[in-house]
């Protein structure tokens, strides 16, 4: 424990508390305040739940929702694919091999909804399993429910929109420049990418980033700049 020095940890307010937070009790332990490592992979999927939930309702169990689009994500595999406005997006060119299964889906299925025609292969690919701790694949399954709505509610377009605009590009951002100096570059796209949204929305988001957005206080900034 003498020579710790970084701690790396999802952004739970188990580990982040000011008082109980495990990285708190690890500091008094070893008498020294620590390096602090987000994950920021966890970081980027909470605007995009808090943004879910607002939009189409609350979890109603452990991988179930309770809003109508939530429902639907279960059973979308079972929709055909049909004609569908294209959503204009930026798309980064990134290393397949850095990429798991559910992420190169979310990236074939970004690109499919960019240029309006979803191939016969990727609509039969299983984009993951539902679950309220992995939102990677629930954003997945959003995009492809939206490949099968000829005439989607405002809702899902909403939705689609967010994660297009913002959870896609961050997260392909993130996965591009991993490092801990690149770390509040990335909180200041997040944060740039969602300012379109509606004020309703963005006081459900902005509170949120504000608390996890760990990277950014003045001691990690001074880190950053040090080692550049």
């Amino acid at each position: 424990m003498r020579k710790l020095e970084v701690v790396r940890y999802d952004g739970t307010v188990t580990n982040t508390g000011w008082k109980n937070g495990v990285i708190n009790r690890i500091e008094n332990h070893v008498g020294r305040p620590l390096q602090w490592s987000i994950c920021l992979l966890h970081f980027n999927e909470l605007p995009f739940r808090h943004i879910f939930q607002h939009i189409d309702g609350q979890t109603a169990g452990p991988k179930s929702f309770s809003g109508p689009i939530g429902q639907q994500l279960t059973c979308y595999e079972k929709l055909p694919v049909v004609d569908y406005d294209p959503i204009d997006c930026s798309i980064r060119n990134i290393d397949m091999n850095l990429l798991s299964k559910d992420q190169q889906y979310l990236l074939d299925i970004s690109n499919a909804i960019t240029l309006g025609h979803c191939p016969e292969d990727l609509a039969n690919w299983d984009p993951g399993p539902l679950s309220h701790s992995r939102w990677l694949t629930a954003a997945n399954r959003v995009l492809r429910l939206y490949t099968s709505s000829s005439d989607p509610t405002g809702n899902l377009k909403e939705t689609v929109g967010f994660i297009l605009k913002s959870y896609m590009p961050v997260w392909f951002a993130i996965k591009k420049s991993k490092y801990f100096i690149d770390g509040p570059k990335h909180v200041f796209q997040a944060i740039q990418t969602s300012r379109y949204l509606s004020d309703e929305l963005l006081q459900d988001v902005d509170p949120v980033m504000q608390r996890k957005c760990v990277l950014c206080t003045p001691r990690e900034c001074f880190v950053v700049n040090a080692c550049r």
